[in-house]
């Protein structure tokens, strides 16, 4: 097994190694996308201190790069609250994604590695129970490194700088498409056509696929707002 597929499966299983203030990020992160810290909730270098037990450094690193992310909002000097999820949000996430994600795939195509991509594709189809928090993270995360990594086989690091700060916002999306669901099912054929595309290589073709599989997203995460009943007033809570 190559070191890189080898470092995949340590992030996968998200070993404690990394230094203390990557450790924070990825932490309220995944609170963020989990819905645990809500959008619209008031927090603080102090709040978050207390409630995750992490020193007051690492927090304060974190925050400013989940703001930078569209995660964590600042409101005036010092106010800091969990970034508003509304309707025109996943309308411009998903919009950026169709124009970005399509071009990085046709770019991609001939240049991935496809032992990276079926170790990631393998992990987006594991099985995991609704409600499963380290099941349903495992899967986000599992698909947010699959489309990053085809970011990164374009050759553009702007693109692949762009998709990764998306999918940073689109995975807390993505959650409310699936979270009574086990979506694993639905990548059986997906990421296998998009991934057969890439290594044949047909650019049209991965390019195609990569749309088309935006906009089956993009269904099932609306079809999952209509039906939230804790959806009001253009944002999600």
């Amino acid at each position: 097994m190559s070191t890189e597929i080898g470092n995949v499966f340590s992030m996968l299983e998200k070993e404690q190694t990394a230094p203390l203030a990557d450790q924070a990020y990825e932490l309220i992160r995944d609170e963020i996308i989990l819905g645990r810290l809500k959008p619209g909730e008031v927090v603080s270098e102090t709040t978050l201190e207390e409630r995750y037990q992490i020193a007051r450094a690492a927090v304060r690193s974190a925050i400013a790069q989940l703001i930078g992310e569209r995660l964590i909002k600042a409101v005036g000097k010092k106010s800091r609250i969990i970034a508003p999820l509304t309707v025109g949000d996943i309308h411009d996430i998903f919009l950026l994604r169709r124009e970005l994600e399509p071009l990085a795939a046709r770019l991609a195509a001939g240049n991935v590695s496809e032992e990276l991509l079926r170790v990631l594709d393998e992990a987006c189809r594991r099985a995991y129970e609704p409600g499963n928090k380290k099941g349903e993270l495992a899967f986000l995360d599992a698909n947010r490194r699959f489309h990053l990594a085809i970011g990164r086989a374009s050759g553009s690091p702007r693109l692949t700088q762009m998709l990764e700060h998306l999918h940073n916002e689109a995975s807390r999306i993505l959650y409310l498409g699936f979270r009574n669901t086990n979506r694993s099912k639905d990548w059986t054929h997906g990421h296998e056509n998009l991934l057969e595309a890439l290594v044949r290589p047909s650019p049209e073709e991965a390019e195609r696929i990569a749309l088309q599989l935006l906009d089956k997203s993009y269904e099932d995460v609306m079809r999952a707002v209509i039906t939230n009943p804790k959806f009001k007033d253009a944002q999600l809570a």
